[in-house]
């Protein structure tokens, strides 16, 4: 029954919610990922792989995670024709659950189906910067016609060659670092309310890099108080980062993704695993006490050309959250947010809402497998198991989020709940399955006394487990209210 549950609750759920899915089309790609070196731009369909169709954007990611590094050819639509191209997808590190060993590497073309939204990154000196624009600022309509995503500005612009078109647009908020409370409201209030007008000339021919503009996929969008970012490296809102150790990055993914290798590696290292706390700590310190280097930008109405250019040394902080848990700190985020993705009618609601049941079906057993493994072997703490409070808990906190988030839930405690009953422990199934499975073999029952001494063993080992499932479920409840 806690096999059959989470099917039933997965296929039903994919049938009535998923009528319609996001679509194969591009909504923002990186300027340095594979898929901008092929020639993909925003907006662009992807219709076919290798030669298999893709039909949303789940095929697409299915199908370029499965190629690593590996030349692919690509079909898509623009503006209604239909090209060609070939490009080699970058192998990508998935650190999942390190602790368990769920590590893979997955090929990448850096595009996301959420569209960028209208924020600006601004060349100095050039055609847009000399116009009165600077990155960081939100373009809200083009010749009086709305603007959301970044793609629509770039079509309004490129229906404005050889005049000029006129942006409404609002400045960056100048502030400084935030305290943890007060980021929860920042997003309502990076931008200032006034509205300003601005004529962009845009010459017969001329392109977003001849005007000097691009997405604001590296412009810091907040700063947390007393982070590195913060404390070590000056950063603010709006700065725009160039260079990390000297290599230039084209958005935040790949800004965090260089600051984060030393610590993922010493995460995914099967000799950390099972440590305790204090001593992950120590080894995740030592795996990041190397200074990094970034080189930014920074607007500067006083300095000469309006700009300076600055460089931040600052070295990352590793800590415990109240789990317990490692956790890397840098304080900073990106202002860049999505708009929706584009969502289309899905023409193969039940194949689709197999595949969705079977994998989603498939990640929960084998996580639950390893870590049932990796709590006998050690490397998962018992510090991590939880029991009735902890499953209350989460049960309020995916209820507050939806009700998606809530059967989901529901799936992966009743894989967790079957696989952990089939166990071999006397006085749950798993423990009558053994004993008929020696009568079967034997051909006649297990004695009565080697019966009641494994029940008696059965119900130490469920009683101390419930000790210590409730101990911790207490912890994290305390400590829930004292942080």
């Amino acid at each position: 029954a806690n096999l059959i549950l989470p099917i039933v609750i997965l296929f039903s759920g994919s049938l009535i919610a998923d009528g319609k899915v996001v679509g194969n089309r591009i909504g923002s790609v990186d300027p340095g990922g594979p898929a901008a070196a092929a020639g993909l731009r925003t907006g662009d369909r992807i219709v076919e792989i290798d030669g298999i169709a893709v039909e949303n954007f789940a095929d697409l990611q299915r199908e370029i995670s499965s190629r690593p590094d590996m030349p692919t050819p690509v079909v898509y639509e623009r503006l209604g024709a239909r090209r060609t191209t070939k490009l080699r997808p970058e192998p990508y590190r998935d650190v999942r659950l390190p602790e368990l060993g769920l590590i893979a590497t997955v090929g990448r073309i850096q595009v996301r189906s959420h569209a960028q939204s209208s924020l600006l990154s601004v060349t100095p000196d050039s055609v847009a910067w000399r116009a009165g624009l600077r990155s960081g600022w939100l373009v809200q309509s083009a010749d009086g016609r709305p603007v959301r995503r970044f793609y629509e500005l770039e079509q309004a612009l490129v229906a404005g060659r050889g005049g000029s078109v006129r942006l409404e647009v609002v400045a960056l908020r100048a502030r400084g670092a935030l305290d943890r409370k007060a980021l929860e409201d920042a997003a309502e209030t990076t931008h200032e309310t006034e509205v300003q007008t601005i004529d962009l000339a845009v010459a017969a021919g001329a392109d977003l890099a001849a005007l000097g503009l691009a997405p604001a996929e590296t412009v810091i969008g907040y700063v947390e108080s007393g982070t590195p970012a913060d404390v070590q490296g000056e950063l603010r809102p709006g700065d725009e980062l160039l260079t990390v150790d000297g290599k230039v990055v084209t958005s935040f993914f790949g800004v965090v993704r260089i600051l984060r290798r030393s610590y993922d590696d010493a995460r995914i290292d099967p000799a950390n695993r099972g440590l305790a706390s204090d001593e992950l700590l120590e080894v995740l310190g030592a795996a990041t006490a190397s200074t990094h280097s970034l080189g930014y930008r920074r607007a500067d109405p006083s300095a000469p050309g309006g700009f300076v250019n600055r460089e931040a040394k600052l070295r990352l902080k590793v800590s415990l959250d109240r789990n317990e848990r490692p956790t890397l700190s840098f304080g900073a985020g990106p202002l860049q947010r999505d708009e929706d993705a584009e969502m289309v009618v899905n023409n193969k609601r039940l194949s689709y809402a197999w595949d969705r049941t079977w994998t989603e079906m498939g990640r929960a057993v084998k996580v639950t497998l390893l870590t049932v493994a990796g709590l006998f072997k050690g490397d998962v703490p018992m510090r991590e198991v939880g029991g009735p409070l902890f499953m209350a808990q989460l049960a309020a906190r995916t209820a507050d989020l939806g009700w998606g988030y809530f059967f989901h839930l529901m799936v992966w405690i009743s894989v967790n709940l079957a696989i952990l009953n089939l166990l071999p422990i006397p006085l749950v199934d798993g423990g009558h399955l053994l004993f008929l499975a020696i009568e079967a073999i034997k051909r006649e029952p297990v004695s009565l006394r080697t019966r009641m001494i494994a029940s008696y063993v059965g119900m130490t080992f469920i009683g101390l487990l419930f000790v210590v499932v409730m101990k911790n479920d207490l912890q994290r409840y305390i400590a829930s209210y004292m942080q």
